[in-house]
């Protein structure tokens, strides 16, 4: 018999889960970029989008539109706090929440209408720069943050 406490708890799950496979059964793969070797893990119930020409990233396309792309490119003298000035003064990253610039790393989030951006850049001693750049929308935040935070962890760059 189950207990009320466990009945609640399942109960909220499936509930949950058929609304945002975020918290449905989590099946994860990785992505390597065979050009730069960044490389992220992943739900796979985010779909590879068509690859571009160059062969610099990958974009992935989830559901509740959610999306994800995983790229590197060289650095023309960028450091994490000229492209954080960068990103802030053209108007493309408004409402910011949350900034870290570290030596070889930044990351910013915030909203943007509608959806919660999430990216992170890694400056790479071997003159590039792999970036993660989600976004998916403000009202699944609770159900995507466990998803974003494990997939920023993974993230790496050569």
């Amino acid at each position: 018999m189950l207990s009320r406490r466990g009945f609640m708890i399942g109960g909220g799950s499936l509930l949950l889960g058929a609304f945002s496979p975020a918290h449905g059964q989590e099946t994860w793969t990785s992505y390597q970029n065979a050009r730069f070797g960044t490389s992220i893990s992943y739900q796979e119930f985010f779909e590879p989008d068509p690859p571009p020409a160059n062969g610099d990233g990958q974009s992935f396309t989830g559901p509740e539109g959610a999306n994800f792309r995983v790229y590197a490119r060289h650095n023309s003298g960028e450091t994490p706090a000229s492209k954080l000035a960068e990103l802030v003064a053209d108007g493309s990253h408004p409402n910011v929440t949350y900034r870290h610039v570290a030596d070889h790393r930044l990351v910013i989030s915030g909203v943007r209408g509608k959806l919660i951006y999430y990216e992170v850049y890694i400056f790479s001693g071997r003159g590039l720069i792999h970036a993660f750049e989600m976004e998916y929308p403000a009202r699944f935040k609770a159900d995507y943050d466990p998803t974003v935070r494990r997939m920023a962890h993974s993230f790496t760059g050569p």
